[in-house]
């Protein structure tokens, strides 16, 4: 009986883990039937190849990955996740889709006989979401409680067995396909031992860079025909895809006052669940946990570790003594202070007035001086901070930098605080960020354990449908108007993406939007899209331009980017001839040059590799194929990168341990193979997304 209990409650979990581990991988997602989400009605949200991906299943997985989104970070996720949320979870469900495509097109199968095999003959070696159910207290594989959930005939037994044998099917017809995929993969030795050299043939040497940024502009001409020969010689480099220079007004869905005002009174109707909040009882605790984005936790907090509007509260109330909506700079809260002890550690509450050094020291302390005396005639420091101070982050909430304690600030600024009155302006105190005036407002040693309900004002539906109604009005006028003329009569603000964007491309103020680039690419120059869901509100986007994939032309890069690489192509011409006198005559070692040019810095690196290059130095094939074949005591040819010339003088090289790279060869090699098998599983699953048909209508539901 002990069994089959256990086994009942732990279905829903095996459930729980099936589901995640199916989210978990890129390629391979299975077993959306399981539950019967594919039943019942039939709702278009999209397809592939004809195959309907419903909404009831994108709707349950979104769900899903929402509360894990939750659960991770304690905080219900804004629009601009949610969305992130919805795009990874349609790439997911495409992406099982093909797969399943592909397995029936190839013909793959799963006998029960070979589930039956690794069930009964090799249980240690099942998927460890089943296996980690038979797991005993010491940590191990308990064979005697699985073969007796084996022998148990029970309706929730057999469910569960149910469950695994769908996704032992779902896991061996996964690992055959990427057999097939992957069954060409093949590693060489020579990539093994070019693997192992470079991550153990270690190099010490001294070098010398001559950087092409050393060479001004004006010691190279160039001319119209170098432009146009570099431009032929490297035109395979100035391809381009169909690309699209987009337009767009935006329609925030930024909190507004009616949201802020909606939340204040939220958190007051919460005041007298609050009252009946009671620390040693964790029923109560739900208040909290259940409203509030930060949970409870029953222990006292310093001062530091409040926002300062909540501590300001704590500090003059009493035990017991529940707040009104404070608003603090991390959200609004409502607080009971459940207890006060006396700490170890004091704590200063101060603000202040910086004036930065910049190129005047002697200025910068005068002008100190002066609001220093201002503030002994009676002006407000608040006012003066707001006005004067130059740090940015709190010269606007009268310089506040809240509650802190010894160590948090530098030395100077800390023995001035630590030392002063209470109510006193101590100043002008020097440190390394320039003078302060710093007002000491309060030291205590007091810790609290309070209970904090606190929300952050976010966009309302309201807000958010008021905005989309907005958006789709516009559009719908501009499409029997002008787009410009719209704009300039309603006084909204376009806003031009400076570069064409192609598909995949990170776009300005919105990301990596799919829906943006698909309408760019399927539309024609001058149309006006529906309204688009983006990072701050909704979008609606013109096409102001549209150019089809071939070649950039000369005309559109030769004063920009072609410009530039001619540029560089000279300067290191110049730069060739240089190292190339330096490398004559050099003498014994690199030293020798600085009698030559007092300028050049000779410079050493110990013990890097082609995989851990000197980070000064950066990974250059080029570099790294002349470098490591040098002999120790050899000084190299100068060597060109794109970034300039080096000229390397090897003081030592390890030599190659044949004996280790047998040792470690089938370790690389493992790791060469599956690297590579992953690197085809995604350039695999890349290409049927682009060779399917995907009709995609999430616009027509999220919006």
């Amino acid at each position: 009986m002990g069994l089959m209990n256990k086994l009942r409650d732990k279905t829903h979990i095996i459930l729980i883990i099936l589901i995640l581990a199916f989210l978990a991988t890129i390629v391979f997602e299975w077993g959306m039937d399981y539950l019967g989400l594919r039943g019942g009605v039939v709702t278009e949200l999209g397809s592939v190849n004809g195959q309907e991906v419903k909404y009831a299943d994108f709707e349950n997985q979104v769900n899903f990955a929402i509360e894990q989104q939750k659960q991770q970070t304690g905080e219900d996720p804004d629009e601009t996740v949610i969305q992130l949320i919805r795009d990874q979870v349609w790439e997911q469900m495409i992406s099982q889709i093909l797969a399943e495509q592909e397995i029936k097109r190839l013909g793959i199968q799963v006998t029960n006989q070979e589930i039956l095999n690794w069930v009964y003959n090799s249980p240690q070696t099942l998927p460890e979401p089943i296996k980690r159910n038979f797991i005993d207290s010491t940590g191990q594989f308990n064979m005697a409680v699985y073969q007796q959930a084996l022998a148990t005939k029970t309706p929730e037994v057999q469910k569960f067995w149910a469950q695994v044998e769908d996704y032992l099917r779902q896991t061996l017809l996964s690992q055959k396909l990427q057999s097939v995929i992957t069954a060409t993969v093949r590693v060489t030795e020579g990539e093994v031992l070019q693997k192992f050299k470079d991550e153990n043939i270690l190099a010490n040497f001294d070098y010398i860079f001559l950087d092409v940024n050393s060479i001004q502009d004006n010691q190279v001409l160039i001319s119209e025909e170098d432009l146009k020969s570099y431009y032929e010689k490297n035109k395979e480099n100035f391809k381009r895809d169909e690309s699209v220079k987009l337009r767009y007004v935006l329609f925030p869905d930024q909190a507004t006052m009616d949201d802020t005002i909606l939340t204040e009174k939220q958190l007051r109707v919460l005041v007298k669940e609050l009252k009946k909040f009671n620390p040693a009882d964790s029923t109560t605790w739900s208040v909290v946990n259940d409203y509030s984005l930060s949970k409870y936790e029953n222990k006292f907090f310093k001062p530091n570790e409040i926002s300062s509007e909540v501590a300001g509260y704590l500090f003059k109330e009493a035990k017991d003594s529940i707040s009104d909506v404070i608003k603090a700079s991390d959200g609004f809260h409502i607080v009971k202070l459940l207890d006060t002890k006396e700490g170890e550690d004091v704590f200063v509450n101060a603000s202040h007035i910086l004036i930065n050094f910049e190129t005047d020291t002697a200025g910068a302390k005068l002008k100190a001086e002066q609001l220093l005396q201002r503030l002994k005639n009676g002006e407000d420091f608040a006012k003066l901070s707001a006005d004067n101070s130059d740090d940015p982050g709190n010269k606007f909430v009268g310089g506040s930098l809240g509650w802190f304690t010894k160590g948090a600030m530098v030395k100077e600024f800390e023995d001035a605080v630590m030392g002063g009155n209470i109510g006193e302006v101590k100043g002008p105190v020097k440190t390394q960020f320039g003078y302060h005036l710093i007002k000491i407002n309060d030291r205590q040693k007091k810790e609290f354990k309070f209970a904090d309900i606190k929300m952050i004002v976010k966009s309302s539906s309201k807000t958010r449908d008021a905005a989309r109604k907005q958006a789709e009005d516009f559009a719908y006028v501009t499409r029997k108007g002008n787009f410009d003329e719209e704009v300039k009569k309603l006084g909204l603000q376009i806003t031009e993406i400076p570069n064409f964007i192609t598909k995949g491309s990170f776009i300005p103020g919105t990301g990596q939007n799919k829906s943006v680039t698909k309408f760019g690419m399927d539309e024609k120059k001058g149309a006006i899209s529906d309204p688009m869901k983006v990072q701050n509100g909704y979008a609606v986007y013109m096409i102001a331009d549209k150019v089809p994939a071939g070649y950039i032309s000369f005309e559109e890069i030769k004063g920009t980017q072609l410009l530039l690489s001619v540029k560089v192509e000279k300067k290191l011409d110049f730069l060739k001839q240089r190292a190339e006198e330096l490398k004559g005559k050099i003498t014994g070692n690199l030293s020798s040059i600085n009698t030559l040019d007092t300028n050049i810095k000779v410079q050493s690196t110990d013990s890097v590799s082609v995989s851990k290059p000197n980070p000064l130095i950066g990974t250059d094939f080029d570099f790294n194929n002349t470098v490591f074949k040098i002999q120790a005591g050899q000084i190299s040819d100068p060597i060109r990168t794109n970034r300039g010339y080096f000229i390397v003088h090897m003081k030592s090289i390890t030599q190659f341990d044949q004996n280790k790279y047998q040792q470690d060869y089938e370790i690389i090699k493992s790791g060469i193979l599956t690297q590579k098998k992953q690197t085809i599983l995604q350039d695999w699953i890349t290409e049927l997304k682009d060779k399917a048909v995907i009709v995609d209508n999430r616009d027509k539901f999220y919006r």
